[in-house]
């Protein structure tokens, strides 16, 4: 049984989920890890580049990568943070621009429509599950 890698399994789970969203959202010429970085700017407005990948689970350079064409396409900006949010000098805020928000706003049906493909695949239980069980594990592995 333990003879069975989990990140493999879990990589593979990955890639077919993600591959469902990206379908999704492809007429609005984002990825899923997109989508996913404009969504949690636009959650909590003005945040910490660093707060930013905390809560995505990445590391700053990953989230440098990934956030730098959401700003060349003038979705994303960066703006001034209060001093309290300054974390060391390689922080700087980040905000959602009017076009960003526009952009969400439009990506936001496909979104929706490639969760409800995925919950109807997996069905009510499994989906509730197999949530509760990612939320779970990456808990514990955050305390390791």
């Amino acid at each position: 049984m333990f003879n069975q890698c989990t990140c493999t399994r879990l990589r593979r789970l990955t890639r077919r989920i993600t591959s469902i969203y990206d379908r999704h959202l492809l007429p609005d010429g984002l990825t899923i890890s997109q989508y996913s970085l404009l969504s949690r700017v636009g959650k909590h407005g003005a945040i910490a580049n660093l707060r930013l990948a905390a809560e995505m689970g990445m590391d700053r350079s990953t989230l440098s990568r990934n956030i730098k064409p959401l700003m060349t396409a003038g979705w994303i900006a960066t703006v001034d943070m209060p001093p309290d949010e300054h974390v060391d000098k390689r922080s700087f805020g980040l905000a959602l621009s009017e076009a960003g928000k526009i952009k969400l706003d439009a990506a936001r049906p496909n979104w929706a429509s490639a969760q409800q493909e995925i919950n109807g695949l997996l069905g009510e239980d499994m989906h509730e599950a197999l949530s509760d069980m990612i939320d779970n594990a990456y808990d514990r592995l955050q305390e390791a």
